[in-house]
Parts: structure tokens; sequence; C-alpha cells
């Protein structure tokens, strides 16, 4: 029967693998001869293989409870200058990932000079070192794991000052919205440069690095001495570059991860080909202020760790928000200068002026039925006024030429003499 060790001095037999506690020391496994287990969740825990492979997940690392087993494997994880030394071991579930790195080490009479923890989670064999006397790397994902001798890297990473472990980042010091890298490369044509984003303590819940995507929590900016030929996109890398100068200098910018409420603890990876090498951790944080528009109408400012905006006219705050506030004061009618209306006008007697915001009379309705015109008074007040008697024009013409006509014509063809005898 197996055993487990739950706590100090007290051996309880083991059933079953699904009740374990959370945190444990596995002296043999249900997974088979030679094979350890636990179930971890978020207070964090340990697995150990009676070889000397120990696995410490701290506090945070996981959100929910795991299984983790480590089982031998005949893979080898030699790549370029950097020798596997010893077995390697298979550790599962290989797509879990930590919140917090978790520290793996290697306990071996056979430890070299320069020992390393060499990790394959998928395509790219990974070098870490956190130590000089022996085998251990803080890994944020599990796969295929052995001790190595270390090699010659492929370049080095001038600033910023990375600390060796997780627990030697300064926060206090963190890189506020925008860090600056500088790299020499050695002997190289081109580098892959990996940004892998942990939350102290686990802190923060958020997808810090993409959601499917290991290395998209960042992106390069400006960059001199290079230029960048690919992205996260592959999943191995955030950014790839071609060299055109001795030394790089680029901007690392948050890309995925957003605003972080904390700062966070990023590990660098410089690597070329099948093989990596994680060159340490620095802080970065952004501040209150980062993505932070205001609505387009005022300006953010950090205020003890806190954005308040500054509005323009016309605009009041409303958190990290500058709000249109109505201009109706004096305004009965009309815009209110926020897509919106200061009231309306009775639209059967009144209407809006708009400019001025009051309501106008309507000017009275026309009349209906037949127009009648008076003609206008044309006479000239200096003309004299005509003997009514008289008649104007064609009119007094015809008078005229009746008073002449002969007395002894007739109408109608009867004739008249002078004596009054009709003829």
């Amino acid at each position: 029967m197996a055993f487990t060790l739950k706590a100090p001095g007290i051996l309880t037999p083991r059933a079953s693998c699904l009740g374990l506690a959370a945190s444990v020391w596995l002296v043999s496994a249900c997974g088979g001869p030679n094979t350890a287990d636990a179930l971890i969740g978020p207070e964090g825990g340990v697995v150990a293989h009676d070889d000397g492979v120990t696995l410490t997940v701290p506090p945070g690392a996981l959100l929910t409870t795991r299984q983790i087993v480590i089982r031998p494997s005949d893979e080898s994880l030699s790549s370029g200058d950097f020798k596997q030394v010893g077995p390697s071991y298979l550790f599962e579930p290989r797509d879990l990932e930590f919140k917090v790195p978790a520290e793996l080490s290697f306990s071996s009479d056979d430890t070299p000079d320069k020992p390393v923890v060499l990790l394959k989670p998928d395509q790219r064999v990974i070098a870490y070192s956190g130590a000089d006397d022996r085998a251990v790397g803080y890994i944020g994902t599990l796969g295929v794991a052995a001790m190595g001798q270390a090699g010659d890297a492929v370049a080095t990473v001038d600033s910023p000052m990375l600390a060796r472990t997780p627990a030697e980042v300064d926060l206090k010091s963190a890189a506020t919205n925008i860090a600056e890298l500088k790299v020499t490369p050695a002997g190289v044509t081109s580098l892959d440069l990996g940004f892998t984003a942990f939350a102290p303590e686990g802190g923060s819940a958020a997808q810090l690095n993409g959601e499917g995507t290991a290395y998209c929590g960042f992106k390069l900016g400006m960059i001199l001495g290079a230029s960048i030929t690919g992205g996260c996109s592959s999943g191995l890398t955030s950014a790839t570059i071609g060299l055109s100068g001795p030394q790089v200098t680029t901007q690392v910018l948050p890309f995925l991860i957003g605003k972080v409420s904390e700062p966070v603890i990023v590990e660098v990876q410089i690597g070329t080909g099948d093989l990596a090498i994680s060159a340490g951790y620095f802080a970065f944080k952004t501040s209150a202020c980062y993505l932070e528009s205001c609505s387009g109408h005022g300006t953010c400012g950090d205020t003890s760790g806190q954005a308040k905006c500054t509005c323009d006219d016309g605009y009041a705050p409303n958190g990290v928000n500058c709000d249109c506030v109505p201009q109706c004061d004096g305004r009965e009618c009309g815009y209110d200068g926020c897509q919106g209306s200061c009231g309306g006008c009775n639209p059967d007697t009144h209407a809006c002026n708009d400019q001025a915001g009051v309501c106008e009379p309507l000017p009275p309705p026309e009349t209906s039925g037949p127009m009648t015109t008076t003609a206008p008074d044309t006479t000239d007040p200096g003309t004299t006024t005509a003997d009514p008697s008289t008649t104007s024009g064609e009119s007094s013409s015809t008078a005229e030429s009746s008073s002449t006509a002969d007395p002894s014509t007739t109408s109608g063809g009867t004739t008249t003499d002078g004596t009054g005898t009709t003829g």
C-alpha cells in the first residue's frame, strides 16, 4: 500500500489518488511504478519523485485544484550547447499554466557545473538557471523536463537589470506603461523575444498573456538595430527580430495584458531555433490613466493611484469619463448642446427660435375665399379736375360726331326733313 505524508511525522494510507489533500509530499503514486502525483489547489503544494525531482507550486499559482503527475520520459532535451544530464521526466497535464512561477528542482550526485533546468512545453526547449550550485528553475507551464549543463547564450540582456528569481524582483521599481529592453546578440542574425507576465501571489485573475496564447501579453514598439519580422501568433515568442546592428534597443509595450491594477512580474526569454533561455525577471505596471481617454473631452491625471479627469468646458467628471452637461439655463426650447433638447413649443401656436431658445408666436393664418382689391388712387394732386360735362378720348369724339350729324339723315332708312314731315 502507498503512503502519503500529510503532515510532518504522520503517515497515512492512501486508498485513492482523488482523495489527496491539496498540499502533499508523495513517496509513490497511483500512476504506476516510479510515478508521483498530487492534487494541488489555490493554496499551493508539493509533488516529489523518488529520483530527486521536486515541483513546488506556490499559493495563488492555480485557481482550481488540479492533479499533477510526474513520470519518467525517454525524450532527449539536449539543444545547441545545452546538454541534458540524467533522465527526463514528463509533468502532466502538459498544458497546465501557472499564474505564479512554480519551482522545479533536480537533486543528484551528478550535478554538473553551471546546472540548468531544461523544460520542453511544446516545440522548443527552455533553459532555466535560478542557482549556481543546483539545477533549479521557475517555470510557468509543464512539459518534459530534465537537468542540464548550460552552454553559451545567443544573446545577453543589458537592461533592464533582471532578477534571477521571481522572489528577487523589486515591485516598487516597476517600469510604467513602457519598458526599454537592450539586448546584445552573440553570433546570430535573428532573435526570438518572449515575455510572460505573472501575478505576484496570484493577485490577478485576468488573462495576463492572452487567452489561448503564451506570449501575447506584450508587443514591441520602437526598435533600433533590428526590424520586427514576426509576432506572437506562432505561440512560441512575443516577437521575432532580424538584427542589423551590434545592439538592439526596443520598447516593450502592453498588448493583450491591457491595464493592470497591481505590478506584475515579467519573465524575459531570448532564443533562436529550438532553444530559448530564461534570462530573468523584471516588474511592470500601468498607470492609473493607462487607456483612459476621459471620453475624448478631458485630460486624465493620476492622483495617488486613482485616475481623475479634468474635463473640457461643458463637461463634468464622472469617474474616468467626462459627461456632457446640458446647457438649458434661460432656454425654454431648442438644442441643449448634448444631443438633446431643452424643451418644445406648442406646435399649434408657437415655433422655437433655436438660436435664442425661446418660443415665438406663429404668424396669423392667411384669409381664405375670393380676394378683393381696391385700385390705387393714381390722380396727380397737382392736376385740375376736368369739367364733368366734357369727355375725353374716343367717347368725346363720338359725341361730337353725333352732334354734327346731317339733320336730314335718318336711321333705320327713315328720312326726316326740316319741316318735321316724314317722307
